[in-house]
């Protein structure tokens, strides 16, 4: 239970019930349709309502980065505050995803952990802090941004085009903890050809999946070992996975194509060009060990690199002395999952991942949140604009 608060108690939650209601899945999904494009205008009309003006910037097909800015005089710097608006797909449970439901102190639905519940927070505080002006020393924005359930290209565009920022936050399930440090991310798709025939004359042809079993193999011989013995202080080694594949027309037709989908998980040093020059050279040597081998890589879709803001930052230093007087961890942490922090941090803003809720709960078909850490949340957020910039 939180006293002396600077927020209103049950205001997050009572914003995170609507949000949650609202369908903003990402259209990488089969059923993301629209996008954010009504979870946008819900924070714009919470923007207006607490008499700013939203701004929105256009990212990609009609969806929109909404954000809005608090400013004080002779402020000292800006404090970013975001949040990503979209979800991943409803299935396998379908629109019941949508239906906010609470219960033993959590609320039930897709989004409600990730993220919107940072979201909710981060409203909530700006709805204090403008009753507060006095006591800023930095101007705050708070936004809700999209595509972050795919290639991030709602925060690349904010670091490119938006105002200029000292620090930022960015809302993930983190527990109410600080974190400092994240993995980066390149996936690319590989695929095998084949020549196809009657799987009642397999050997007229030449089956692509037989080749994709061992272009598999051989990658993992390759590249697994090395990964091991990548070490950073706060996150596990990297990772190869394959996470999908594809093939074949038919039952009677032996398959001259098959495709898989390749998550590489990495490290902050380790330089992306490195690791994708390894995996062509890696491919390149099965091809030449086994002539038979017809392997095809492309570009990568996805290519963001990771988080290591350092330990001693201010924007560090703060929030976690704030984030331990709310049960959170007395240090930062490290996560093995990816966020929008790296957009900004790769342009020179000091950025950390805080926010309500378990990563373990996120994409799940009974996704939930802990509405205490939601209030805390809140009140997190609030107090660490209250406190900013300088150290703690």
């Amino acid at each position: 239970m939180l006293t002396d608060r600077t927020t209103t108690a049950g205001r997050a939650t009572e914003l995170l019930r609507d949000m949650v209601a609202i369908e903003s899945v990402n259209p990488f999904f089969a059923d993301g349709a629209r996008g954010e494009v009504a979870m946008a205008d819900y924070v714009a009309d919470q923007f207006t309502r607490l008499g700013f003006e939203p701004q929105r910037q256009m990212v990609v097909d009609g969806r929109e980065n909404v954000y809005a800015r608090l400013d004080v005089p002779n402020a000292a710097a800006t404090i970013l505050f975001e949040a990503h608006m979209d979800t991943v797909t409803l299935e396998p449970v379908g629109r019941a995803m949508l239906d906010p439901r609470i219960g033993d102190g959590r609320m039930n639905g897709r989004g409600s952990c990730d993220t919107k519940a940072s979201l909710a927070a981060m409203l909530t505080a700006l709805e204090a802090l403008r009753q507060r002006t006095a006591d800023l020393r930095c101007n705050v924005i708070v936004m809700g941004s999209v595509d972050e359930e795919y290639l991030m290209r709602g925060i690349v565009a904010f670091a490119t085009d938006g105002p200029k920022v000292d620090a930022a936050i960015v809302g993930e399930p983190t527990g109410n903890n600080v974190v400092r440090a994240h993995k980066g991310l390149v996936r690319w798709r590989i695929a095998t050809r084949g020549r196809a025939a009657h799987t009642s004359r397999p050997e007229s042809g030449d089956n692509a999946i037989y080749q994709m079993a061992a272009t598999i193999a051989g990658l993992r011989r390759a590249i697994d070992p090395g990964l091991k013995t990548k070490m950073h202080p706060l996150l596990s080694p990297p990772t190869f996975t394959v996470s999908m594949i594809e093939g074949g027309l038919g039952a009677n037709i032996v398959p001259d194509r098959c495709e898989i989908t390749i998550d590489r998980r990495t490290l902050p040093f380790e330089r992306h060009a490195d690791v994708i020059a390894d995996l062509h050279a890696a491919a390149a040597a099965l091809m030449r060990q086994d002539p038979s081998l017809h392997i095809e890589i492309a570009e990568p879709f996805a290519n963001i690199g990771g988080l290591d803001t350092p330990d001693g930052t201010p924007i560090v230093t703060l929030a976690t002395r704030i984030a331990a007087q709310h049960g959170g961890d007395v240090v930062a942490r490290g996560v093995p999952y990816g966020t929008n922090a790296p957009g900004l941090a790769e342009r020179g803003v000091p950025t950390i991942v805080l926010g309500p809720g378990d990563i373990g709960q996120a994409h799940t078909d009974s996704e939930w949140v802990d509405l205490n850490e939601v209030e805390r949340a809140a009140e997190m957020y609030a107090r660490i604009a209250l406190s900013f910039p300088g150290s703690a």
